[in-house]
């Protein structure tokens, strides 16, 4: 009788003990499920690639944390950022049936990719969506930003992807704050003896292929552990709301070494991919034959993809972004115009339409309009990206742009903009086509 008692007992205790190990493994597994799915926590949405240098990877998915006290209409706390099979942020599918629809191509850096805002409130959904409503027709947006992100990295996206996606309008987005300086720190091309555009081979430095591979193992394993991983490093993602005096200088200097490397001793190897400064010689000593020198390569990139654009009969419209230093009063990194006499915060974006202009092309600078909006269009703190309220901002003004333009209507098969209700729009909007510049400047 008392051994019937104790097998008794120890059969309950056992089915106890697999129940509970049952439940353990089903919390877990829901747990797993719910990471990988919903809250996919220090995941992985880039992968270093020899021709670009670093590229999106089709499939994946990453949160993107954002700080609680900065968020304005549109924005998010936690934002997932998913790359589509296609390579293209969202679940854009390449292959369907496009009948009646318009495909825009957005290619650009960090300010296109907008992994601060969700997928609905990114500039390239608001902007298809201005234009569906101009147009009369569905507008299916292709996200091509990549983070960090300059435009001879854009040039080279556009000739690998522009037969596949087959766009009937591409935009181009130019981030004053950086963007001239990324000719420099991406080592991609250069300009040849007769103007042109040569492709260079630079390599990969040890320390970006270890970043990335630590980068990779960080988003592997159980997703538990990557969740507890993301609330430990909370405090490493603390908010920074200025600079340090003299962080000016350091940017100059940093932007010296890095011409000097480049174009004077032709060092091909690339140490940066995401740290890109602010292009202080360019705000402050534009005149300077290094920046003359990165302008000059800057305008032979955009020709390129000019004229790659014009041997598919697709209208191309870049736009241009002034910088959070430039624009907006209050923001954590300023420039001391006492100390700096040359500085103008119209320099960078003037530059640009300098560029764009001398490259032949079409474009909207979205200076003025930003610079009226102050302190509302912008991430703030010393986050340069401009939040969802500056992407619905520039969508607009855009979209009022591009539905002037004859070329789209006539690809397009529509009338004029008529039924677009743009509202105020300050933006500077260049339409005319202009000649090529002469290779030889």
């Amino acid at each position: 009788m008392g051994d019937q008692k104790s097998n008794a007992m120890g059969s309950l205790i056992w089915r106890r003990a697999l129940l509970s190990m049952s439940a353990v493994a089903l919390t877990l597994l829901v747990i797993e499920l719910s990471v990988d799915r919903f809250f996919p926590v220090l995941g992985q949405v880039y992968q270093l690639d020899s021709t670009l240098l670093h590229d999106a990877i089709p499939g994946s998915r990453r949160i993107q944390p954002m700080e609680p006290s900065r968020l304005g209409p549109g924005d998010r706390a936690r934002v997932l950022v998913e790359v589509g099979p296609g390579g293209f942020r969202g679940d854009l599918d390449l292959d369907r049936d496009r009948e009646s629809t318009a495909r825009l191509l957005v290619l650009g850096d960090s300010f296109v990719m907008a992994e601060n805002v969700p997928l609905e409130g990114t500039f390239v959904r608001q902007l298809a969506f201005e234009l569906e409503r101009g147009l009369g027709c569905e507008v299916e947006g292709v996200n091509a930003g990549r983070s960090g992100y300059g435009p001879d990295q854009s040039l080279l996206l556009l000739e690998r992807e522009i037969d596949t996606v087959a766009p009937d309008v591409i935009v181009c987005v130019l981030c004053a704050h950086n963007d001239v300086g990324d000719l420099a720190r991406n080592k991609l091309l250069r300009l040849g003896p007769d103007g042109g555009l040569v492709r260079c081979q630079p390599r990969i430095g040890a320390r970006l292929v270890d970043e990335f591979a630590r980068r990779a193992e960080r988003s592997g394993g159980l997703g538990i552990q990557r969740l507890v991983r993301f609330w430990q490093e909370a405090p490493d993602r603390a908010p920074v709301n200025s600079v340090p005096a003299g962080t000016m200088d350091l940017y100059l200097a940093a932007l010296a070494a890095q011409y000097d490397e480049f174009f004077v001793r032709n060092d091909l190897e690339v140490v940066s991919l995401f740290e890109d400064v602010y292009d202080a010689d360019v705000a402050i000593r534009p005149e300077t034959p290094a920046v003359s020198a990165k302008l000059e390569l800057m305008a032979a990139v955009l020709r390129s993809m000019v004229e790659l654009a014009a041997s598919r009969g697709v209208p191309l419209h870049f736009v241009i972004v002034p910088s959070a230093v430039d624009m907006c009063p209050g923001f954590g990194i300023q420039v001391d115009p006492d100390r700096f006499s040359g500085y103008s915060p119209d320099h960078l974006s003037g530059r640009l339409v300098e560029a764009v202009e001398l490259a032949g092309g079409r474009l909207t600078d979205l200076s003025a309009q930003l610079r009226a909006e102050g302190g509302e269009v912008w991430v703030g703190g010393t986050d340069i990206h401009w939040n969802a309220a500056g992407q619905r901002v520039g969508a607009r003004s855009v979209a009022a742009a591009l539905l002037e333009r004859p070329d789209l209507q006539s690809r397009l098969g529509v009338g004029g903009a008529d039924s677009l209700d743009a509202g105020p729009n300050d933006a500077d909007t260049r339409e005319e086509s202009l000649p090529a510049a002469d290779s030889s400047r």
